[in-house]
């Protein structure tokens, strides 16, 4: 008997390649030692043993595919002993030792790089003047220190030799290589500026005094006009020349198109992006790279959808972690986004943007499109494959995303920074010289300094600006400058909830949610021809899961400074965000207001109190018949809740639940209503206003200090199966002083004896 154990598929196929393998070793024996008329059928050895390591092979790419590097090496050492005279063999074995090294003088590294030299040079012999195993040396050499200037020498011969092959794949990614050390010689040059040799520049004062940056750029440092112009050249040229051998090679797309960003050719970037659509229909730097110059140009609602596609073509992980809020939040905030759901997070973020948008009339969202395009530039110009750095998740990357471009970059070598800064800490490479660079804000006076060994394209936070660059983070998490033509004012909303009228549609515990708004037509107008006046204005409700229950846009012919307009909604226990806008299309000014408000149900009994309602105007309809809710008044809500001194401010609310005296069958209540100056903008004294009508048993108002009006009075309301007792009241404000209110209203139940509480807040703005 004996026990069958099973393979996993992937253990099965390499126990068959090894036993392929056996059966080769078996022909290679010595004549003698061959069964009889083996010789006969080993013809062609070398053949065959090619053909097990071409297995062999393959089962190590698909072992390093699965990341299991350590198995994909035993296959190729097998595939070596095997065919110890094929190329490939020991090409693919020096290939995947070179893959496990790091740039750096460390020993591990150092004798993987010996090793997978040792296989390469053997390749060479059996193969001379294979263009990809020169290749392949050549990016050894970038691995190694104090030989990276060799891997140049390697690269142009790889070069000849491609060309004398006609090898078009490895024709393009020598190519590509030559382009990133030209590209990386270049960034060790561009932006230099050369200083006063008595003041080398201090990154430590660059920390310490907020004035220091500025005034060093503006008198001591001098920039370098065109400098590592040259190498920008021929890094550029070999990208193009990459990418006519080969128009699938992403690696030299995304180098040029890197490269025409950072130096701002747009238009060339978008014509580039274009003419690789069919070759890279489905690379996501194609569209980030695409998204990037339609945003730059303007042109932002097919930037939008060039970035959605990109991260639509990415992996999901990658695609959370690119567009990850933490970047620009707060470090605790980011903390707890982090912390959330996928679903939690997504909804965060559609918040944040939503209230990032400047004007959701307008196409796009320029606000989240100016952040993707960050992410999109941080990946083209600071990833480096060396380190195994993805751009967007580098120092120079985070900082580019939170703040965008900076106002002016300066670099300077090592011998013009002050050596005592600590730059040397935390340098992977072991390399003496450094680049530090400078990245100067002027709205804010901001300075970012980051350091990095030369031609490398690496930099991390210089010193101790780390920590510095966590302590702005506290204080501005991110800025993002929309390029947007259009001035966003502001639009005054003031949201007041009622319960549904008897009889009205809804369900058990929905509230009447009434939405009145103030559209800045007259500011919107400035400088519009009046033949070309309409002004569009837009809403959107949305609920807490973001969304969107109501929507509504229109088009009107304002007559007046202010235009009021006003939504209405039935909506159920829960917290909404609202959106109002308006737009002129001929100007492009534009005003925005964005709330959110909570709701929650009217108790079925008792005394209950809507909102106040701070109106313009509040007429009955009717001088005869007693009102009996809103619809029976025209109101005319002030949505920005300002006022000008000499105004008339009206008020409106309704009661719910008065409980009936026994005595007369109808509500007693008891209004008591003060208006508080919170905030003066000049001195002098509260002059009290005076009550102009509305209710006829009202006593007037009484002063309470300098800074206090009240308003008391007691009446009796009429019930006669009414479930709601509607009230207006209009005061004149007098000469009170320009400065800020709080209005309160308090209405009591006497015969219950239970008292509800509403507040506003007022404004008298100075003219």
């Amino acid at each position: 008997m004996f026990t069958q154990i099973p393979l996993a598929p992937h253990r099965l196929r390499e126990a068959l390649v090894v036993a392929a393998a056996a059966a080769v070793v078996a022909v290679a024996l010595p004549a003698a030692a061959r069964p009889a008329g083996a010789q006969a059928r080993a013809t062609a050895p070398d053949d065959r043993r090619s053909v097990i390591a071409d297995s062999l092979i393959e089962l190590a790419l698909e072992r390093a595919r699965a990341a299991d590097t350590t198995a994909a090496l035993r296959a190729l050492e097998r595939a070596t002993r095997v065919a110890p005279n094929y190329a490939p063999a020991f090409y693919h074995r020096g290939a995947m030792l070179a893959r496990t090294t790091t740039l750096g003088a460390g020993l591990p590294s150092a004798l993987h790089r010996r090793q997978a030299t040792q296989q390469l040079n053997r390749a060479l012999d059996l193969d001379p003047g294979n263009p990809r195993y020169i290749l392949e040396l050549g990016l050894i050499r970038l691995k190694t220190p104090f030989l990276r200037l060799d891997a140049e020498r390697l690269f142009e011969k790889a070069l000849h030799a491609a060309e004398e092959r006609r090898d078009l794949g490895a024709l393009a990614a020598v190519h590509y290589e030559l382009g990133q050390i030209y590209e990386r010689r270049y960034a060790t040059t561009a932006d230099r500026n050369l200083v006063d040799g008595s003041s080398p520049f201090n990154a430590t004062y660059a920390q310490a005094d907020p004035h220091y940056v500025r005034e060093y750029l503006e008198q001591r440092a001098h920039p370098v006009p065109d400098a590592g112009e040259l190498d920008r050249r021929k890094a550029e040229s070999h990208y193009r020349a990459a990418l006519v051998a080969d128009p699938t090679s992403d690696d030299a797309a995304a180098g040029l198109f890197g490269l025409l960003a950072e130096l701002r050719r747009y238009e060339e970037l978008l014509r580039a992006t274009d003419e690789l659509h069919l070759t890279l229909p489905r690379s996501p730097r194609r569209y980030m790279a695409r998204g990037l110059a339609l945003h730059r140009l303007g042109r932002d609602a097919e930037a939008e959808a060039a970035l959605d596609s990109a991260l639509a073509l990415l992996p999901a992980e990658k695609r959370r972690a690119m567009t990850s809020l933490g970047t620009i939040l707060r470090e605790r905030a980011a903390a707890d986004y982090e912390k959330l759901t996928p679903g939690a997070r997504a909804r965060l973020d559609s918040l944040y943007w939503d209230t990032a948008d400047p004007l959701a009339l307008a196409p796009g969202n320029e606000a989240r499109t100016e952040f993707l395009a960050r992410i999109a530039y941080a990946d083209l110009r600071f990833s480096s494959a060396e380190f195994g750095h993805q751009g967007w998740r580098t120092d120079r990357g985070i900082i580019y995303a939170r703040y965008g471009p900076p106002t002016r970059i300066a670099t300077f070598m090592s011998g013009d920074v002050n050596s005592s800064t600590g730059f040397n800490v935390g340098d992977p490479t072991g390399n003496i010289a450094r680049i530090t660079t400078v990245w100067w804000w002027e709205p804010t006076n901001l300075a970012i300094v980051f350091t990095g060994p030369p031609a490398m394209n690496s930099a991390w936070f210089a010193g101790d600006f780390r920590d510095y660059a966590e302590s702005v983070r506290e204080t501005q998490p991110v800025r993002l400058e929309v390029p947007a033509a259009r001035a966003v004012d502001s639009v005054g909303v003031q949201v007041a909830r009622f319960r549904p009228e008897a009889g009205a549609a809804r369900a058990p515990g929905d509230v009447d949610v009434a939405i009145y708004a103030d559209v800045p037509t007259g500011k919107l107008l400035e400088g519009v021809d009046l033949t070309r006046a309409p002004v569009v204005t837009g809403f959107s409700l949305r609920d807490g899961d973001r969304h969107r229950i109501a929507a509504a846009q229109d088009s009107l012919l304002p007559g007046d400074k202010v235009t009021a307009r006003n939504w209405r909604a039935v909506l159920p226990r829960g917290t909404y965000v609202y959106r109002v806008e308006a737009l002129q299309p001929a100007s492009g000014n534009a005003a925005r207001g964005l709330g959110e408000f909570d709701v929650a149900p009217f108790p079925e009994s008792g005394l209950a109190l809507s909102d106040v309602v701070v109106a313009r105007s509040v007429v009955p309809r009717s001088i005869t018949a007693r009102p009996r809710g809103r619809a029976d008044f025209d109101i005319t809500a002030n949505g920005s809740l300002s006022f000008r001194r000499g105004d008339t401010l009206f008020l409106y609310w309704e009661e719910y639940g008065l409980t009936a005296d026994p005595a007369t069958g109808a509500g007693r209540s008891r209004v008591e209503l003060s208006l508080r100056l919170d905030d003066i903008d000049r001195k002098g004294q509260f002059v009290a206003a005076r009550i102009l009508g509305g209710i006829s048993d009202a006593v007037g108002l009484s002063a309470e200090g300098d800074n206090r009006v009240s308003l008391r009075f007691d009446r009796a309301v009429p019930l006669d199966g009414a479930d709601r007792a509607p009230s207006f009241l209009a005061i004149a404000l007098g000469d009170a002083p320009f400065g800020t209110y709080t209005l309160e209203l308090t209405v009591t139940d006497l015969v219950a004896g239970r008292s509800m509480r509403r507040q506003r807040v007022l404004r008298v703005p100075r003219p």
